[in-house]
């Protein structure tokens, strides 16, 4: 290890291991306002909470309601196609363009009727969950006031605490208490 090394280790230790006395004093002062801390796991709640839970329910009937509506559309299509086909020896090739134009733009707006469904219950469910974690921030507000809580964070952001700082089941319970459910926005 070259001495140039060695001094820029020896100066980090240092700074690690040093006392608030050694150190600068707006540094040590800073390290006198008391911190109060305490971790949530959010993605349990947004999991386990029956908020949650009722708008991964509503929007998978939504979601299936449109999958169903739209592999009714698909077999009309399909119909339709299947006829022109049997037609075909009894059209003229101008008429088949036609058809088969017409049988394009179906397919076409189709697709963009699928997509927007996939958007519009994409917005539902973000507005629907955008509630819950509204609800949580509330909560986790109250607690923080009458705790004395200078500090909250995501239980997936620390490597390691104690349990007695989790304070996610009782944001939970509080949660569910408060919004035991939720509505998805209205889906045209």
């Amino acid at each position: 290890m070259t001495l140039r090394r060695f001094v820029l280790a020896s100066l980090a230790v240092f700074t690690l291991i040093a006392t608030p006395a050694q150190m600068p004093r707006a540094v040590a002062q800073d390290a006198a306002v008391p911190v109060s801390v305490a971790v949530l796991d959010l993605p349990i709640i947004l999991r386990d909470s029956t908020a949650a839970q009722a708008v991964r329910t509503q929007i998978e009937q939504q979601r299936q309601r449109f999958q169903s509506e739209l592999a009714q559309q698909e077999q009309a299509l399909q119909a339709e196609s299947q006829a022109l086909e049997s037609q075909r020896g009894t059209m003229t090739a101008e008429a088949i363009a036609q058809k088969q134009q017409e049988m394009s733009q179906k397919v076409q707006q189709l697709r963009q009727q699928s997509e927007l469904r996939r958007q519009q219950l994409e917005d539902a469910f973000n507005a629907a969950m955008d509630e819950v974690r509204q609800s949580v921030i509330d909560i986790l507000t109250e607690i923080a006031q009458a705790r004395g809580y200078t500090l909250v964070l995501n239980k997936s952001t620390v490597l390691l605490s104690a349990n007695e700082f989790d304070i996610t089941n009782e944001v939970l319970t509080q949660l569910n208490q408060r919004l035991p459910s939720t509505q998805i926005p209205g889906i045209q």
